[in-house]
């Protein structure tokens, strides 16, 4: 595979039914931070395709057993705070995470509610809807072909980003034009413009001589990250994105 993710794009959890989640690995841990990741040259890189990177952790079912059992999160859960030993990050691939009974899903869902934020965690699963709704929704959920279509629209978002903060400076049909184009992003699309529009404005404080719309934005793109968690619709939050932003530019 020659899918790659883009530097600081990385959510904190995903749900995948295709064989990815090694590749996902690979990138949590790879070094470069300069372009795509997995960079597959660097000494990180080489660990995790040999399976030997100490901070790429699997879980899966013991040989015994027909489902991942609540004690084997609570020992996920208490090596997930403890820092990475080699890399920025730690990368935890759940095999099977589908299998997971209730309690066991449950103590997940507890560490999924505050991650810290050296970890990201890759659920795969062949029937992700035997997964409880709450972990569902904190979890980006995609396949391969997912992947590779953030991959071609990187620069798509990078331009929405721009346009975005330009219409901050009170042009409230640019506005509503940008949140035409992003309410039509998948899911993880979507949460990658909050991020760097979010990033975007942070730098541009430091520099504003009126910083108020700024903040304004940055305070509705916080909500609407927590809309997201929620698993509201991204029409929905496009809406209250753009309502909430044309009131303060009026």
């Amino acid at each position: 595979m020659s899918m790659t993710f883009d530097s600081g794009r990385l959510s904190h959890a995903y749900i995948t039914t295709d064989n990815v989640a090694e590749r996902l690995a690979m990138a949590v841990v790879c070094s470069c931070r300069d372009g795509g990741r997995p960079c597959e040259s660097c000494s990180h890189c080489d660990k995790a395709a040999r399976h030997i990177h100490p901070d790429v952790i699997t879980i899966k079912r013991l040989e015994d057993k027909r489902e991942i059992l609540v004690n084997q999160i609570r020992e996920l859960k208490q090596d997930v705070y403890i820092m990475p030993n080699e890399a920025m990050q730690k990368a935890y691939i759940v095999k099977d995470a589908d299998t997971m009974n209730t309690s066991a899903q449950n103590a997940f869902l507890q560490i999924l509610e505050e991650p810290p934020a050296h970890a990201v965690f890759i659920l795969r699963a062949s029937n992700p809807a035997a997964l409880l709704p709450t972990v569902r929704s904190r979890c980006v959920e995609f396949k391969a072909k997912h992947m590779e279509e953030q991959n071609n629209t990187s620069d798509e978002l990078d331009g929405l980003v721009s346009d975005f903060l330009t219409s901050l400076e009170g042009d409230n049909v640019a506005l509503m034009r940008c949140m035409f184009r992003l309410e039509k992003l998948d899911r993880l699309a979507f949460a990658t413009f909050l991020t760097s529009a979010r990033e975007k404005i942070v730098l541009s404080l430091r520099d504003s001589s009126s910083p108020k719309p700024l903040l304004d934005a940055e305070n509705v793109l916080l909500k609407a990250g927590d809309m997201l968690i929620l698993n509201v619709s991204t029409g929905h939050i496009s809406g209250m994105v753009c309502s909430s932003l044309l009131r303060v530019d009026s």
